[in-house]
């Protein structure tokens, strides 16, 4: 199966007044792209397929939009999550 993922360079590219509420988040290394930092684009709880893939997490967070804060970590929240920023 083809992988439906999209893969942005920049926040910029989405139309993130169109979400109701978009949220960010940085995963290390998941399964389907080992090795990377990947920042996926949610609307609410809904995952998007717009996704943003750097080699350090310092590279991705450099791609967050300012308007966005970084929230804690939730206890049960998967093990590849860094952190999501809302």
């Amino acid at each position: 199966m083809e992988n439906p993922d999209r893969l942005i360079s920049s926040f910029d590219e989405v139309a993130l007044s169109d979400f109701k509420m978009p949220i960010i988040c940085i995963y290390q290394s998941p399964k389907d792209y080992q090795g990377m930092f990947v920042a996926r684009l949610f609307d609410v709880n809904q995952p998007t397929h717009n996704i943003l893939m750097r080699p350090t997490l310092e590279a991705v967070r450099s791609e967050i939009p300012e308007r966005f804060s970084v929230v804690p970590k939730a206890q049960g929240e998967d093990d590849n999550i860094v952190e999501t920023w809302i």
